[in-house]
């Protein structure tokens, strides 16, 4: 086996700047890789430090967590499965968990590349799960839910009128991520260094997947709501969006602070909203106030168009849904 030169440690993925809290996701994962030797857990935390954001790191983390223990509770040795273990574990995501292909797909090809990274530090001969039965993926489909105009305005008002000592921090996070469409790991990681002006303009300066940098324009509506919140923050550098002790929130903390808000606003099944359907609610918004699909990309900071068109055919498709129009003449012979 490759001995790696120095100790890799959980440590070495905290993000930047620290929050000084550790995150759920890598207390769960070091818990379940209490099976594995020293060694292993050393190239765990070698392999998320490929990863080139913290959010793919977490997300990483989260699903090899999930996998481990879904070995521990059948008695299996993680370094010995076999592809038939992969194909158990992939049909017990879709059908006793209720994943979406696309969810299963993802957390399969997780845990393959784990075990890739294991054979190129000759842990192992080969990756016998590499091969195992992955869901079909309809690529034209999103499972991630998208808000109605009336939903967001809903969002933005609950938002703007929460109560608690973070109101004005919480009516700041909603509006960036309704009007400026960034992931959730983008916001957590926004630094007071991110706000700028160019040409005249408001602007944030977000980092998104692989070190990708994109200037945005920051708009009026979220820029007044993201002053009152600093003014209560003060402007002392590091996150812009902190807790009460002064630390980087975390990715799950927003994620809560959606589904919050979603309740409040009267939305319907609200534990459905997350920080991605602002996102996609971005997308479609923006389509139907003129922007292009180029624009749209740009703006998500989308490698590929074809990313984009999932986003924004979702809601078309069910708009454009011939039912009504079967409905209607059924329902004129009642």
């Amino acid at each position: 086996m490759t001995i790696l030169t120095g100790t890799v440690t959980d440590s070495a993925l905290q993000p930047l700047p620290s929050t000084g809290k550790e995150p759920t996701w890598k207390r769960n994962l070091r818990a379940e890789m209490a099976m594995l030797g020293p060694s292993v857990q050393q190239l765990v935390w070698a392999w998320l430090l490929r990863q080139r954001s913290e959010h793919t790191a977490a997300a990483y983390g989260r699903d090899l967590r999930e996998w481990l223990a879904w070995c521990a509770e059948h008695d299996l040795d993680p370094l010995t499965v076999r592809r038939a273990h992969g194909d158990a574990y992939g049909r017990h995501l879709e059908h006793e968990r209720g994943l979406s292909g696309r969810s299963a797909a993802r957390k399969l090809a997780a845990m393959s590349s784990w075990y890739t990274y294991l054979v190129e530090e000759e842990v192992l001969d080969s990756n016998r799960v590499r091969l195992a039965n992955r869901p079909e993926i309809n690529r034209g489909e999103s499972s991630t839910r998208s808000l109605t105009e009336s939903e967001a305005r809903a969002m933005m008002t609950a938002a703007v009128h929460d109560h608690g000592r973070q109101r004005a921090r919480t009516a700041a996070i909603i509006a960036l991520m309704l009007t400026v469409g960034p992931r959730v790991a983008e916001v957590v990681a926004l630094t007071m260094a991110s706000l700028g002006y160019e040409r005249g303009m408001r602007t944030v300066r977000i980092v998104g997947k692989g070190g990708k940098v994109r200037l945005r324009h920051l708009p009026e509506l979220a820029g007044q709501l993201l002053d009152a919140y600093l003014a209560t923050r003060g402007s002392t550098p590091g996150p812009v969006f902190v807790t009460a002790s002064g630390r980087a929130m975390l990715t799950d903390a927003v994620e809560d602070l959606v589904k919050r808000i979603a309740k409040q606003a009267g939305l319907n099944h609200p534990e459905t909203v997350t920080p991605h359907s602002l996102r996609h609610t971005f997308a479609t918004l923006a389509q139907e106030r003129g922007a292009s699909r180029d624009e749209i990309q740009d703006a998500l900071g989308h490698a590929s168009a074809e990313t984009t068109r999932v986003y924004l055919h979702a809601v078309k498709r069910l708009e454009n849904d011939p039912s009504a129009r079967v409905a209607s003449v059924l329902g004129s012979t009642t």
